[in-house]
């Protein structure tokens, strides 16, 4: 791990509770379980149709207004001026409040005012996805402070064997494309969706980094899948994935996140051990102090490769634990910055009986 200064563990929070973090460590805040894990208290399996129909058209109403603000020609005042109005909303979103907060519990972690943190995050994401369809260029890049350590992608974008760079669903993860195209090119791997209004954004967020897009067709085996990755890595381009979304058991492997199981896939390490491609991992954090997302690059993950190299099933599963295990001292560090606390999938898992001795 690269050597960081010490910091707050959660500005967003510092009227309430927080306590520091070493980044070089990701070691968060000690917090014991609030409370037992007892059964889903609001009935999570007979919620999720309504819940899941209610969240999407929250975010999609948000999306959509703050896009025809954006086309209108407007300025990126008019863009930033869809915050306050966004505030108003999820202060009255109490369904999505309530699903966060008994998200965070469940994950050991909530504290006073961690709530309304994440959610003034979830709306610094949606803003910057609004800037992308404003016209002219878009503010992301003024929003992000990339620190020396993209050094590392450099060296290993230069050795010409491709790279994968992995982050988890982090906010303002769709911006990536945008942030790091100018220091180095980027392929956006992202899965065909069936709602055109993702794959607008997918093809706006491309257009403006002027990156590319490597899609794989909706129900893709996970060999075409594969391929589509191995194109991209064997013409040495990066390839930026977030692999931190949830399988079921018999598509991927079990890790441990948040005190709780889930079943991560091994796919980026197949494919870096595929390729010869190295792996890595990116990370950033909102600082309070400048107002701006602070980005840092961790060391490369080479597999080792040729005759006497451990296998690829002992190393692909080995480092997807590894990464699992990096994912969960992040979001203890920063549990604000997560996009996925509201995922369905994540949800469930948050909501199941958690590991035995777990003491989170």
């Amino acid at each position: 791990m690269i050597p960081r200064r010490a910091s707050p563990v959660q500005a967003a929070v510092d009227a309430g509770r927080a306590s520091p973090y070493s980044r070089g460590r990701f070691s968060g805040p000690p917090s014991g379980r609030a409370g037992a894990c007892e059964s889903a208290s609001v009935g999570i399996e007979r919620e999720s149709g309504w819940f899941r129909r209610f969240r999407k058209a929250v975010a999609f109403a948000g999306m959509q207004f703050g896009m025809r603000i954006a086309k209108s020609g407007s300025g990126p005042g008019a863009v930033e001026s869809l915050r306050g109005a966004l505030r108003i909303a999820i202060r009255l979103a109490w369904p999505l409040r309530r699903r966060l907060a008994d998200n965070m519990r469940h994950a050991g972690l909530l504290q006073p005012g961690l709530v309304d943190a994440h959610f003034e995050r979830a709306i610094d994401h949606l803003i910057m996805l609004a800037h992308i369809f404003r016209v002219g260029p878009i503010d992301s890049r003024e929003r992000f402070v990339v620190e020396d350590s993209i050094s590392l992608l450099r060296q290993a974008y230069d050795g010409g064997r491709g790279v994968i760079t992995i982050t988890p669903h982090l906010i303002g993860f769709p911006v990536y494309g945008p942030v790091i195209t100018p220091h180095v090119p980027c392929t956006l791997y992202v899965r065909l969706n069936k709602d055109p209004r993702k794959m607008a954004i997918n093809h706006a967020i491309a257009r403006d980094a002027g990156c590319e897009l490597a899609v794989t067709r909706r129900h893709a085996s996970e060999m075409e899948k594969l391929q589509v990755a191995i194109n991209v890595l064997r013409q040495g381009q990066q390839l930026f994935i977030t692999p931190d979304t949830p399988r079921k058991p018999h598509q991927g492997i079990p890790v441990n996140i948040l005190g709780h199981t889930a079943y991560f896939p091994t796919g980026p390490f197949v494919m870096a051990l595929r390729t010869g491609a190295p792996v890595v991992p990116v990370w950033w954090r909102w600082d309070p102090a400048d107002g701006k997302y602070h980005m840092w690059f961790d060391q490369p993950i080479e597999l080792a490769r040729g005759r006497g190299a451990p296998g690829l099933r002992e190393q692909t599963e080995s480092a997807t634990r590894k990464w699992a295990a990096d994912i969960d001292a992040y979001l203890r560090a920063h549990p604000t910055m997560w996009w996925n606390w509201l995922d369905k999938r994540w949800t469930r898992i948050l909501h199941s009986s958690p590991v035995a001795g777990d003491a989170t």
